[in-house]
């Protein structure tokens, strides 16, 4: 049974009226139909109210209650939709004619874990596409390591001008997984630590090789720095550099964006100053 609601600028066929908040909506699509008032088509949207009735409104706009996007199938293909169920998509961009491309919101972290190509909007009733990227960001933020704890050589409060500073600091090693996404899929996950970064409080920054022969500390290691003038105020901060990827089980790799895990240190720099004395 499809009710409608507030269609066109003219009075409506008006069934029993929907309570104006807490609706829950499985999906929300665009339809084109004939207005015999005006005798041309208009677009509405269509919704499904969970678990019941198919509902028409005049325009998103009209819908009670929040929406969030979501990707999509419908009889034409992959396309986007809106539900009341917040599932972490975002839009990266909405385009004037409706297209959309979406992102997989990495929640606290910030940024999109994934995205997905521009797609249209969904014009009949659509099916939610697998999401197995939140199975993989899952999976991916449980593992990634707690940030750096690098070690400095001189140690905090020893820093002297011209002389060389190191920073060692434990590499973690490559993984690879194989898990159980919705649905039953198999999925390939592969994380690794691709470099790391030291931005060393004076302005410079560099990002060495993610392996132990590089990143041994004093008095092997190749990350070292000479600060050139005298400063209290100076901070390091040492990130590892995360990557990550994922596919279905033989299917092509797709990039999943992972933050950084970082760590900053007091590091104050002196300098030694030769004084003639008797």
């Amino acid at each position: 049974m499809r009710r409608v609601v507030g269609i066109g600028l003219v009075t409506v066929l008006l069934l029993p009226s929907l309570p104006a908040w807490g609706v829950d909506f499985s999906a929300c699509w665009v339809v084109r139909e004939f207005n015999p008032v005006f005798g041309d088509y208009e677009q509405i949207t269509r919704c499904r109210i969970s678990g019941g009735d198919i509902v028409d409104y005049a325009s998103d706009t009209g819908v009670p209650g929040r929406l969030y996007p979501r990707p999509g199938t419908d009889i034409n293909g992959p396309c986007w939709y809106y539900s009341s169920t917040d599932a972490n998509w975002l839009f990266a961009e909405l385009y004037s004619d409706g297209d959309a491309i979406l992102g997989y919101s990495a929640g606290k972290r910030g940024g999109f874990a994934v995205v997905i190509g521009r797609v249209p909007r969904c014009t009949s009733e659509p099916t939610r596409t697998s999401e197995p990227v939140a199975d993989v960001w899952s999976y991916v933020t449980e593992y990634i390591h707690p940030p750096p704890q690098p070690d400095l050589s001189p140690p905090g409060g020893d820093g002297v001008t011209g002389l060389e500073t190191f920073v060692g600091v434990l590499v973690p090693d490559p993984h690879t997984a194989r898990i159980s996404g919705g649905g039953g899929a198999l999925l390939d996950v592969e994380i690794e630590v691709s470099g790391i970064t030291i931005d060393w409080g004076d302005g410079s920054s560099s990002t060495f090789p993610a392996t132990s022969s590089a990143m041994a500390g004093y008095p092997d290691g190749i990350a070292t720095h000479i600060y050139e003038t005298k400063d209290n105020d100076i901070t390091v901060s040492v990130s590892y550099d995360w990557t990550a990827r994922w596919r279905v089980a033989g299917g092509a790799w797709l990039a999943v964006a992972v933050p950084d895990t970082s760590t900053s240190v007091a590091y104050p720099v002196s300098e030694i100053v030769s004084v003639i004395t008797n």
